[in-house]
């Protein structure tokens, strides 16, 4: 036979193993595979099990009940093989009973560790006679942290008076109208979902942070946790500073923040080795950080129009654009992915999609994945464009329409790189709680669309929440009575600019 020695589902039962290979809850295409009628695994009723499940042959288990042992694992879901047949004897046409992943997406399983259980069974026992030292450490830095702020405030006094005026200016710099409401419901829940994932981050641990379990304990893994912390805390300084006191930000926070989210941006490929989700999950992650790391391209540019700004800022840029690039190859694997079959099967369409349906599986065009899809690949696009038009003409020439005639764009400009960072940096660690379990899929999905694909363009369109007045795309609008230089004379006059710097 050529499919698989496998039992049909009738025949089959589910018993528990280690939560080493536990399954991410299949969505996107994956859950339609379930609609065909095949009924799902069973769910083990035992306390003592854990979350991934392996099927084992009935009739087999009852004469040898331990022979069956879990061989290999699916890549895709967590399905774990334990059939008499041995994985290797079976049909190049076997697909995964749960998922329906193909043969080749099945990987050896290996056996979680036997004291894995013991030593957080020890653990929940420790935790439950008292307060660890590293919890009362972790109390005792943030009173101190409390109390530093407080003192910087003058005391307890100024610090009242502090809140008291903050809270004044959060009414008092209300927008008006319909800009007021939308400006406040994003950033609202920009701002909670910041503090949020900030709670269950591993870089604020209980009893004050209610931490995810973490999977990986290299340096690489900390740098990621550390900076990716640091860069919620900064961006949603910079967003509390614009929305609270209409104030930007300095230099030292520019710095500091863009540094944080890069690092963030550039150290994520290690986890992806442990990352359970789909390939579409796995290859949204990845879009989801060339964003991120592109926006520092953003960033850059609109810091480089300040008057104290250093002249090498225009080429500090220019590395910015294989991010730039990456995001929208990134996209476009999305839309290609999503392109439906011709009759054929052998058209050019066909054969230009095939790769990106392969690398990321067939998707369910439902809403929140068109939204998703359409409203990042015209992201990627017009970020391209924005990109292309500063390298033409330079700082002074590209900002000059904002500058003169767009005055909230000009000033919201500093902080609007790095709160479209921020919007991205928390879609992709709620689609991380949403993969593990920690919240509801559904949730995190439409978070996923309402922060990273409708986050940025209300960050792209700030300005006109606060001046309706103004140019959708000032950058984009050019002044007639303005003389407008060609790249050569702006690369030209911008070396000048550098030679003299280091001459001088």
């Amino acid at each position: 036979a050529t499919r698989a020695a496998a039992v049909p589902p009738a025949r089959v039962r589910c018993v528990r193993t280690s939560a080493a290979a536990s399954a991410a809850k299949p969505k996107g295409a994956r859950a339609k595979r379930f609609r065909d009628g095949r009924p799902r695994p069973a769910r083990s009723s035992s306390s003592e099990t854990s979350s991934s499940t392996v099927a084992v042959d009935d009739a087999a288990a009852a004469t040898k009940p331990k022979t069956a042992a879990a061989t290999h694992v699916c890549e895709e879901c967590g399905y774990i093989y334990a059939l008499e047949s041995p994985f290797d004897a079976l049909g190049a046409d076997f697909e995964c009973p749960q998922c329906r992943a193909p043969k080749d997406r099945f990987s050896e399983y290996v056996p979680p560790k036997p004291d894995a259980a013991a030593a957080a069974a020890k653990a929940k026992t420790n935790a439950s006679d008292g307060m660890s030292a590293r919890e009362i450490g972790t109390v005792t830095a943030f009173v101190a942290l409390l109390g530093a702020a407080v003192a910087s405030a003058g005391g307890p006094a100024g610090a009242a008076r502090e809140v008291a005026r903050a809270g004044e200016l959060l009414v008092a710099n209300h927008l008006p109208g319909v800009g007021g409401v939308v400006e406040d419901s994003f950033l609202g829940l920009l701002a909670a979902c910041t503090v949020y994932s900030l709670w269950r981050s591993s870089l604020i641990p209980a009893p004050v942070g209610n931490p995810i379990a973490r999977k990986s304990r290299t340096r690489a893994s900390w740098l990621h946790v550390v900076s990716g912390g640091g860069a919620l805390v900064t961006g949603l300084y910079g967003v509390a500073l614009e929305r609270v006191y209409r104030e930007s930000p300095g230099w030292t926070w520019m710095w500091v923040s863009s540094a944080l989210f890069l690092t963030n941006a550039l150290t994520y490929s290690p986890l992806m080795q442990i990352f359970k989700a789909s390939k579409e999950g796995k290859y949204a992650m990845k879009l989801g950080y060339s964003f991120v790391a592109s926006f520092q391209g953003v960033v850059f540019i609109a810091w480089s129009a300040q008057p104290d700004a250093p002249a090498w800022m225009y080429w500090s840029v220019m590395p910015f654009w294989y991010f730039s690039i990456a995001k929208l190859w990134e996209s476009t694997e999305f839309v290609l992915a999503l392109t439906p079959e011709s009759a054929s099967g052998d058209s050019f369409q066909d054969m230009i999609s095939a790769g990106s349906k392969r690398r990321l599986g067939k998707m369910t065009p439902d809403a929140a994945t068109l939204t998703y899809v359409s409203l990042n690949a015209f992201a990627a696009i017009f970020d391209n464009c924005y990109m292309a038009l500063y390298t033409a003409l330079g700082p002074e020439a590209f900002w000059h329409t904002s500058r003169v005639f767009n005055d909230s764009d000009f000033h919201l400009r500093l902080v609007k790189g790095t709160t479209g960072s921020l919007t991205v940096a928390l879609l992709i660690f709620i689609s991380t709680l949403g993969w593990r379990k920690q919240m509801s899929m559904d949730l995190a999905i439409w978070l996923n669309v309402i922060l990273g694909s409708v986050g940025p363009w209300i960050v792209l369109f700030w300005h006109k929440l606060e001046d309706p007045t103004e140019d959708w795309f000032p950058q984009f609008v050019f002044d007639p009575g303005y003389d407008y230089h060609p790249l050569w004379q702006t690369a030209s006059a911008v070396g000048d600019s550098v030679s003299g710097l280091i001459g001088s």
